[in-house]
């Protein structure tokens, strides 16, 4: 359908005309509209202020017409299978198809689906974004099903057995976001309007200085957590109508003997896949002594141990933050051994390095980046943060080691060595040691 439109801008006997086609987009054809027809620009030979006039209704226009092309919604889809409050279930939301791995949605969502693109579906969370879901991860809904209509209505911070849940009423499930600060956590929701008057706290909470909401646009609400300390740990999840921002306390952490008491999981990586030397140790058969060493020393010095995996059976790369978050450790070190893809040159840069991906977890990642190091005495690849999946887990502080390089021949002989995998076992160890001795030390 073709609309026209003509503007006319005048400043006493001066005026000026512009005509503007305007052509709205089916949304059953689901057609792109055509390019539309150039505008004219700024005219010669006009007063300065009345040629302003028209450069800023150009940019009106030009404003409305990406409005009026912008895809519409083709349907309405549900994010996965609505599950039980208490759950490691998730579905992930990409800026690309096939992009990194950015948001991550609570099983039931519903949202509007945009289209379908090679295994993907578009979804919009509001009216500024867009994302990318698999197509797999999305459910069709009854017919005549729409979006809700989500509201934020009065908070409250209440105490729980692990530290403190703020609980937030929006009525419905919603996308949303969650950003990490020096001492706070921030979760901005989607397709929502902030209305929260009162703000009740836990009269025995220590964490959780204030509440704050803001209107971001007008369907973007963000609740910022004001925290009286660095984030230890957290969950969101689904439970009576609310999203639960569940903040996890500190552990009690005896200075002198840091682990003791506490629960440690230790994830050899792989199998399946993983690196081969070139003399044909696979990645999976390194890790797991290393592993077992690792447990040994974590247990002399009082910690509890949970390994993901005891033997060459192969466990889900998903699975392992599972086993961690259920059996509610306090940290989390998976154990890999590094390559480089084909046709890059090992020699000229290979070392350890160690990987996260959480703010909270970047302490963790330093300690045992400088244990490892200390300990088995390659070059320093320093810390790196990497959209991992085992270290996207938010209850306790993950890691990933990537301690020697397999595809290097004297390392990769290393590390058939029981002296060598103790090494790099201890190096890891002590950092997990100094990151509890700083943290029972550091002001709450």
């Amino acid at each position: 359908m073709l609309f026209r439109s003509d503007l006319v801008a005048a400043r006493g006997a001066d005026t000026a005309r512009a005509t503007l086609n305007i052509r709205l987009v089916s949304t059953v054809a689901r057609a792109p509209a055509p390019a539309p027809e150039p505008l004219p620009r700024k005219p010669e030979n006009l007063p300065t202020s009345l040629a302003d006039t028209i450069a800023a209704l150009n940019a009106r226009i030009d404003s409305l017409r990406t409005q009026l092309v912008r895809n519409d919604p083709i349907g309405v889809v549900q994010l996965g299978q609505a599950s039980a409050a208490d759950t490691d279930l998730t579905i992930i939301g990409r800026p690309t198809t096939g992009g990194t791995y950015k948001w991550f949605f609570t099983p039931g969502t519903i949202v509007p689906l945009i289209a379908r693109e090679a295994g993907f579906a578009r979804v919009r969370l509001d009216n500024d974004l867009d994302v990318f879901v698999g197509a797999g991860d999305i459910k069709e809904v009854p017919p005549g099903t729409t979006v809700p209509r989500r509201t934020t209505s009065n908070m409250r911070v209440r105490g729980s057995a692990s530290g403190v849940d703020v609980v937030i009423p929006i009525g419905s499930r919603a996308p949303y976001f969650v950003e990490e600060g020096d001492r706070s956590i921030a979760i901005t929701l989607y397709g929502v309007r902030g209305n929260t008057d009162i703000v009740n706290y836990a009269a025995s909470d220590s964490m959780v200085r204030t509440v704050e909401w803001s209107q971001l646009s007008e369907d973007r609400a963000r609740v910022t957590v004001n925290l009286r300390a660095a984030p230890y740990g957290y969950l969101v999840l689904w439970e009576n109508n609310a999203i639960v921002l569940k903040l996890r306390g500190r552990p009690a952490i005896d200075v002198a003997r840091p682990l003791a008491g506490l629960t440690i999981a230790v994830d050899p990586g792989h199998p399946p896949i993983g690196a081969t030397g070139p003399t044909g140790l696979y990645e999976a058969q390194a890790t797991l002594p290393i592993g077992v060493w690792l447990k040994r020393i974590l247990e002399e010095r009082g910690a509890t141990v949970v390994m993901t995996r005891t033997t060459d059976a192969p466990v889900a790369l998903g699975d392992r933050p599972i086993i961690a978050r259920r059996a509610n450790v306090h940290a989390f070190v998976s154990i890999h051994l590094n390559a480089l893809p084909d046709g890059v040159n090992p020699f000229l840069n290979p070392g350890t390095g160690t990987y996260f991906f959480r703010t909270h977890s970047e302490p963790l990642a330093r300690e045992v980046q400088r244990g490892m190091v200390s300990q088995m005495g390659l070059k320093d690849l320093g810390v790196n943060y990497d959209n991992l999946a085992v270290v996207r887990g938010t209850w306790y502080p993950a890691v990933l080691c990537e301690g020697a390089f397999i595809m290097m021949p004297d390392q990769e002989a290393a590390l058939r060595m029981p002296e060598f995998q103790e090494r790099y076992a201890r190096g890891v160890a002590d950092g997990i040691e100094n990151y509890f001795r700083t943290l029972a030390t550091r002001a709450p």
